[in-house]
C-alpha cells in the first residue's frame, strides 16, 4: 500500500488503523535520517495480548454480547501558540519531558484542526465496526488545553460542540508568536532562507500557514455525548508549576497573561524568571524593563481577557453551562462538585458497567499524578457500592453493597506517572502513588479496566492478581503490573494508555466491552487515526483547508526529534489493536 513517488495513495473505506495504518515513508539509501513524509501501510487486525492467560471460547465472536462501546481522545493540548505566558524557551534548558511536553513544536498552531479531525474520525466509527453497537460516548482524559486558559478552553468547547469559532488571540487573522520572531530555536514556515534549526533540517517553507491556523473555522461537532475528567495542563501553569522557593515561574503566567511583551528565547526567558523572582507578577514593570531593553522580547497584540487562567471551579462550570449540542450537561461533573469543590465522578451505564472518573492531578504544584486522601475515601465507598464481595486491608472477604457491575476507570494520569507527593490544597493530605492504587484496586475484583493517557505514547499493561498471592514487579515494558493479595473471584485488570493528539501519533481509541457467553469478557481497543491523509500539498498560497492543517500537523510531529525518535510513542504491536480477556468476576447471564 505504500507508494514511494507522489502523493499516498488513498486505500478504500479507512476508519480505522484495522484497516490501513499510517506510518513514515521507507528511507532508500544508508546515511543520515532525512525529513520523513507519511503514506499509508497495512493495517493491524486486533491481537490477543500476550500477558492474558484466559482463554475464551474460539467461538466466542458468533455469541458474545456488547455491554459498553465507547471513544478516548487524550492529550490534545490545544494550545494558544502567541500567548506571552507559553514558555517556548523552556525547551532550551530540557525542563519538561523530553519530546512529549516540550516548550516549542512545530506543529503547536495547529491543535484546533487535529481535534477537528479526530472528531470526525470519532464519527465515522460511532457505530462498532465488531458488533454494530452504538457508542456511548466518547471520554476526553485530560490535557484538554495546554494552559487552561479562557480562549484554550473556548476552543475546545467550541471544537466539540460544533460551533464556529477563531482559534487566536491578539490580532484578529494574524499569528504573532514565536514562530515569526526571529529565534531560531522554533520552526519558521514564513521564512525562505532557511535560517532556523527546523528549516535546516528539512522542514518546509510553507507561508501564510500560520495566519492560516488562526482563522476561524466551522468545526464538525461530535455526534455522541462526551465526557472529561483532568489533566495537569488542565490544572496548572504549563501543567507544571504553582509555588515553590527559589526561582518563581510560578509567577511568570499572572505577570505575562495580558502582556504585549512576549519572552522568546533563552534570554527573553531567563529575563522574565528573574523579574518575576524579584519583584512577583508586575505586569507594568516588566513592560517599562522590556521596553528599555528589549533583547529576548516580542511585541505581541494584549489579549488580557483571552489568556487569562481558569480555576477548576470555572473549569467545570464551563463544562455546565447549558446549550452544547451534546451533553450530558457537565459532562461527567455536576452542580455537586461545583458545590463540594471535588472534581471526580461516576455514572452507570447499562445494566452491568460502573465508569468512574479519577482526578489524579496535583492542582498545586508538580506534573506527575497521585490521588488524596479526600478522593480515596470517596473511591472506597463507591467501590464497595458495585461489590458483592470485596477485599479490606488486611485481605479477608467482606460483604460490599452490590449489586455487582463491571468498574472502567478513566483518568489522565497512568500508573506509572503517579509519584507526585507534594501536598496538594484541594484535597490535603498524603497522596497516593501508582502502585499503591493498584494494589488498592486488587481489593476489588470487578475493576477491569482503568484508561488514561499523559505520557503521550500507547501501553497496554495488565495488572494480574497472582494466585499464590505473590506480588508481581512492575513493568515499564508492557506485559505485568503490580499485584496484591489474590484469591477468587477476580483475574486483575487491564490498563491502557493512549497516545497524544498533539505528539505522533496523534491518535485516539475505541473501546469495546463484551461478554464472551463463556466465563470470560473481552475488552477490544482499537487505534484510530485523525480523518486526514497521511500527505498533503505544499501550499505557497496561504490558503489551506482544516484537512491539510492536521495532515501537516501529523506529518510535522514525525519529525519532531529533538528529544526522542516520535515513532516510539507508537508502543509496540501489542499496545495497540489488541483484544485482552479476563474472567467475568461475576456471572453476567
Amino acid at each position: 500500500m505504500t507508494n514511494e513517488g507522489g502523493p499516498p495513495a488513498e486505500p478504500p473505506a479507512v476508519r480505522t488503523t484495522v484497516e490501513a495504518t499510517i506510518r513514515p515513508r521507507s528511507v532508500a539509501g544508508g546515511g543520515p535520517r532525512r525529513y520523513r513524509r507519511l503514506d499509508w501501510a497495512e493495517g493491524e487486525p486486533h491481537v490477543i495480548h500476550p500477558a492474558g492467560d484466559t482463554a475464551p471460547d474460539e467461538d466466542r465472536v458468533g455469541r458474545r454480547r456488547s455491554l459498553l462501546y465507547f471513544a478516548q481522545h487524550t492529550d490534545t493540548h490545544l494550545c494558544d501558540s502567541q500567548s506571552p505566558a507559553r514558555l517556548e524557551g523552556g525547551e532550551t534548558f530540557g525542563w519538561v519531558n523530553p519530546g512529549t511536553d516540550g516548550g516549542h513544536r512545530p506543529q503547536e498552531s495547529l491543535t484546533t484542526q487535529v481535534l477537528d479531525r479526530m472528531v470526525v474520525a470519532t464519527n465515522a466509527v460511532v457505530e462498532s465496526p465488531d458488533t454494530g453497537a452504538q457508542m456511548a460516548w466518547c471520554v476526553q482524559t485530560g490535557d484538554n488545553t495546554d494552559n487552561r486558559t479562557v480562549a484554550e478552553l473556548a476552543w475546545w468547547l467550541a471544537v466539540m460542540d460544533g460551533r464556529r469559532f477563531e482559534p487566536g488571540t491578539g490580532a484578529p487573522g494574524r499569528y504573532e508568536g514565536v514562530q515569526r520572531s526571529g529565534w531560531r530555536g522554533v520552526w519558521h514556515p514564513d521564512d525562505h532562507r532557511r535560517r532556523d534549526i527546523y528549516r535546516r533540517a528539512g522542514f518546509p517553507y510553507l507561508p501564510g500557514l500560520l495566519d492560516a491556523a488562526v482563522a476561524p473555522f466551522q468545526p464538525v461537532g461530535l455526534d455522541v455525548e462526551w465526557l472529561a475528567v483532568f489533566g495537569n495542563h488542565d490544572s496548572l501553569f504549563t501543567g507544571t508549576f504553582g509555588p515553590m522557593p527559589g526561582l518563581r515561574v510560578d509567577l511568570l503566567q499572572p505577570m505575562l497573561e495580558g502582556t504585549s511583551a512576549k519572552p522568546t528565547g533563552t534570554f527573553g526567558l531567563i529575563r522574565a524568571i528573574v523579574h518575576a523572582t524579584l519583584l512577583g507578577a508586575d505586569t507594568d514593570g516588566w513592560e517599562r524593563w522590556a521596553e528599555r531593553l528589549p533583547i529576548g522580547i516580542r511585541q505581541v497584540t494584549p489579549d488580557p481577557t483571552g489568556r487569562a487562567a481558569v480555576s477548576a471551579h470555572d473549569y467545570m462550570a464551563a463544562l455546565l453551562e447549558p446549550g452544547g449540542t451534546r451533553g450530558p450537561v457537565g459532562h461527567g461533573f455536576t452542580l455537586d462538585n461545583l458545590d463540594r469543590s471535588t472534581s471526580w465522578w461516576s455514572r452507570h451505564e447499562g445494566e452491568h458497567v460502573q465508569v468512574i472518573g479519577l482526578d489524579t492531578c496535583n492542582h498545586t504544584n508538580g506534573d506527575a499524578g497521585g490521588i488524596g486522601p479526600g478522593q480515596m475515601r470517596w473511591l472506597e465507598t463507591e467501590l464497595i457500592g458495585h461489590h458483592r464481595r470485596f477485599r479490606d486491608e488486611a485481605g479477608n472477604w467482606q460483604e460490599g453493597g452490590g449489586p455487582d457491575r463491571l468498574v472502567v476507570l478513566v483518568s489522565h494520569h497512568n500508573s506509572w506517572t503517579m509519584d507526585n507527593t507534594n501536598s496538594d490544597e484541594a484535597d490535603p493530605g498524603r497522596r497516593v502513588g501508582g502502585g499503591e492504587l493498584v494494589r488498592f484496586l486488587h481489593r476489588f475484583p470487578n475493576v477491569v479496566l482503568w484508561v488514561n493517557g499523559h505520557s503521550h505514547e500507547h501501553r497496554i499493561i495488565r495488572h494480574r492478581v497472582p494466585p499464590d498471592g505473590v506480588t508481581v514487579a512492575s513493568s515499564k515494558g508492557g506485559g505485568e503490573g503490580p499485584g496484591s493479595a489474590a484469591g477468587p473471584p477476580g483475574d486483575g485488570f487491564w490498563e491502557v494508555d493512549t497516545a497524544s493528539l498533539i505528539d505522533f501519533s496523534q491518535q485516539g481509541r475505541t473501546f469495546e466491552l463484551l461478554d464472551n457467553g463463556d466465563g470470560t469478557i473481552s475488552i477490544l481497543t482499537t487505534v484510530i487515526d485523525h480523518a486526514s491523509p497521511p500527505g498533503t500539498a505544499r501550499h505557497h498560497h496561504g490558503r489551506w483547508t482544516v484537512e491539510e492543517m492536521a495532515s501537516l500537523s501529523r506529518e510535522l510531529a514525525v519529525n519532531d526529534d529533538r528529544w526522542i525518535e516520535p515513532t516510539m510513542l507508537l508502543g509496540t504491536r501489542h499496545d495497540r489493536n489488541v483484544e485482552m480477556v479476563l474472567r467475568a468476576p461475576f456471572a453476567l447471564r
